[in-house]
């Protein structure tokens, strides 16, 4: 019986829980912009998603980092991601502007929703499956759903960047989240930071770079995540052109060796 504990007190070190605390703590930050919105704390909201973001960057290092990778950290992940990313924006985006609509912006808000949830199965799908394309080492397939979360929510950053009610427009906000959603199941190639290294020269410059960066963030907050927004937009398509470069350059070198 002894051993039986041991055994299960040893499975359960705190460097293998780790990541999944972090996943929840994503879980229950995102979950908040719900809250906020019930309060018509538009700004919080944002942030919340924003914070969420970034905790579900970290969970899979931190997996990587105590080596706790497991199939249950991963399905609880992506459970994760639909209510924070899928979920809880689209009801924020109601609240904020499409209930003017009735059915049709709970319709739009809905179609969001789905569009997250099929992203994540086919992400799931393709890593179970180990699916692979020449593109995958470089580019994600569609937007991912955090990225899709804060584009469906542009609207409320635009309004408190500028305080114009153009931005509360319930057609702006149905049209923005319905594009939201296309571009995450969409199969465009976008960007990706999962194998962007720093070189150690570089370092210490980096992290002025980022001081630097935090400190105008802090000073000029929404229009500093225009521009953050408006960038990974314009991402996309030089994403795409060089996207085809490489397929190009995969395809003629496979005729070459033909």
């Amino acid at each position: 019986m002894r051993r039986g504990r041991k055994k299960i007190l040893k499975n359960l070190s705190f460097g293998k829980i780790v990541p999944n605390l972090a996943t929840l703590f994503a879980l229950l930050t995102g979950m908040t912009q719900v809250k906020f919105a019930l309060k018509e704390q538009w700004e919080f909201a944002v942030i919340a998603v924003v914070a969420a973001a970034f905790l579900d960057a970290t969970d899979g290092r931190l997996a990587r980092l105590f080596n706790a990778c497991s199939r249950f950290g991963a399905e609880l992940d992506s459970l994760s991601d639909f209510a924070v990313f899928g979920l809880c924006p689209a009801i924020v985006m109601y609240l904020y502007s499409l209930s003017s609509l009735n059915r049709l912006g709970w319709m739009i808000s809905a179609f969001f929703s789905v569009c997250v949830c099929l992203r994540l199965a086919r992400f799931n799908v393709h890593d179970i499956e180990n699916i692979k394309t020449p593109l995958s080492w470089k580019f994600f397939t569609g937007v991912p759903a955090p990225a899709g979360a804060i584009l469906a929510l542009f609207p409320i950053i635009l309004f408190n960047a500028f305080e114009l009610n153009l931005f509360k427009n319930e057609y702006l906000c149905g049209a923005n989240i319905l594009i939201a959603g296309l571009l995450c199941i969409s199969k465009i190639p976008t960007l990706s930071i999962k194998n962007l290294r720093i070189e150690r020269s570089q370092y210490t410059l980096f992290l002025l770079g980022m001081i630097l960066f935090m400190g105008i963030i802090f000073a000029y907050t929404w229009r500093v995540f225009c521009i953050i927004v408006l960038a990974y937009l314009a991402s996309i398509f030089v994403c795409s052109r060089s996207a085809k470069r490489i397929l190009k350059n995969s395809n003629d070198q496979l005729l070459t060796n033909k």
